[in-house]
């Protein structure tokens, strides 16, 4: 049986029409664009304190939109790594 290591795979859309493509080529980088979320390394590095957050600043969120948001920001944030 062959054994592969586990392999984690990030889609990293550049904005809705692709806009920010030359952003992230000219400078190397990807970003997210929750500009009220403010800085996000600031934030405990738990979900709850990305919920929290999420709730705060986007009080008409639907409540399932809340804990889908906030993950996506922690994952950003905590797990994602360069390779």
């Amino acid at each position: 049986m062959n054994k592969t290591a586990d392999t984690n795979l990030w889609g990293i859309h550049a904005g809705k029409t692709g806009d920010a493509d030359s952003l992230f080529l000219k400078k190397d980088c990807i970003a997210v664009g929750w500009t009220k979320m403010g800085d996000l390394s600031a934030l405990k590095p738990d979900r709850d304190a990305f919920k929290a957050r999420v709730a705060e600043v986007y009080p008409d969120a639907k409540p399932g939109a809340i804990p889908n948001n906030a993950g996506q920001l922690s994952r950003f944030v905590h797990e994602m790594k360069p390779g």
